[in-house]
């Protein structure tokens, strides 16, 4: 099977009719992302912070408690990786959830996804809603399950309750098109449904597409969550004062929504750029995105500036890497000799952190002339 199309169905037409429509949708998307086909998610990816839930027990098998691993077997170069969680050969983070693979407790569906910690030794330790929070993430969705086409890739998830916002791509065969919806948890407390908004219409199958989970105080004081979609605002909901006294957490990867015995049915999802962000104390990333253009074998200098937060501030990389001869220091010097020239930006992401720990990461792109 191909993995850049869905999965086979007992229906004939059902791969041919997906297949053709994400040919052009495929070979139309570039990513500019400097990822490293060569190593595991972790290499490209800052996973320090990050947990992962898999489709298998721990035997590997779908009948035991669905598994779940930890910062340290994630990260780096030669962290964690199965047919589940891997790197692309373009690079990306690519998740895949058999629509038969094993649950988590209190699940009905399988998931391969990633769970944000902010202390990478317990899932206690959570954000409240009284600052600012936000995941990016740049995707696309190459696989959905035969029956329903959902797949959740996004989420502000309340600890110890249900998830508050929860992102989903939907393709519809009929129409051989996608849309993005999000469903919205009034309050914490009953059982009663999220509430859904619909979001993006026409997003095909394999189209690349940005997305931004936020949450922060408007000039009320009011909690209010926000959704945009390739930099387009597309949602902005103000909370029950009742979720204030919970906590939250950010998750991202491929979350079903149906079940069956298929093996081979399920979704499949490739992250291009994941990174979080929790602003406080006036930190801000203020070097504009589009850094000063570079030339190849000419040296290169630039330092990215910030102000606010409170005492040192650190950066790193939390989603690809500079042009190849360019590295990033930890007190934000872009700097070296590029190698290559680029004939589109290159880019990469990058975060500050303040000695309280607050973070705000940004995305870069950069050109290299001959």
């Amino acid at each position: 099977m191909n993995n850049n199309l869905v999965a086979t169905s007992s229906k004939r037409s059902y791969a041919a009719v997906i297949g053709a429509a994400v040919t052009g949708s495929l070979l139309s998307f570039t990513s500019h992302a400097e990822l490293r086909p060569e190593l595991a998610p972790g290499g490209n990816f800052a996973l320090e912070n990050w947990s992962l839930t898999l489709p298998v027990d721990e035997e590997g098998g779908n009948q035991g408690r669905a598994q779940t691993l930890y910062p340290d077997r994630l990260s780096g170069a030669q962290g964690y990786t199965s047919p589940y969680f891997r790197t692309d050969t373009d690079g990306a983070m690519t998740f895949w959830a058999p629509a038969n693979g094993a649950l988590s407790a209190r699940a009905n569906y399988a998931r391969a996804e990633l769970r944000q910690m902010i202390d990478p030794s317990s899932n206690a330790v959570n954000w409240s809603n009284q600052g600012r929070a936000h995941l990016d993430a740049r995707l696309r969705v190459l696989q959905v399950p035969v029956g329903n086409g959902l797949v959740a890739v996004g989420q502000i998830h309340a600890y110890e309750a249900m998830p508050l916002v929860t992102l989903y791509y939907q393709y519809d065969l009929d129409a051989q098109t996608g849309r993005l919806f999000a469903r919205v948890k009034q309050s914490p407390e009953g059982n009663e449904e999220a509430k859904r908004y619909n979001l993006v219409e026409g997003v095909k199958l394999g189209q690349a597409f940005v997305y931004r989970l936020g949450m922060a105080r408007n000039r009320d004081g009011v909690a209010e969550v926000a959704v945009t979609i390739n930099g387009s605002p597309v949602l902005q909901v103000p909370l029950d004062p009742a979720w204030d006294s919970r906590t939250f957490y950010f998750k991202a990867g491929a979350l079903l929504n149906s079940r069956s015995d298929n093996s081979e049915d399920g979704a499949r999802v490739k992250f291009y750029r994941l990174a979080t962000s929790h602003p406080a104390a006036r930190l801000h990333i203020t070097q504009l995105s589009a850094l000063p253009q570079a030339r190849v074998g000419t040296p290169y200098s630039v330092q990215l500036e910030s102000r606010g937060g409170v005492g040192g501030t650190t950066w790193r990389l939390v989603s690809g890497f500079p042009p190849a001869g360019l590295t990033l220091s930890s007190d934000g010097v872009l700097s070296g000799e590029p190698q290559n020239a680029t004939t589109t930006p290159d880019d990469f992401t990058a975060q500050i952190r303040d000695s309280n720990g607050n973070t705000v990461s940004k995305k870069f792109s950069i050109v290299i002339n001959p």
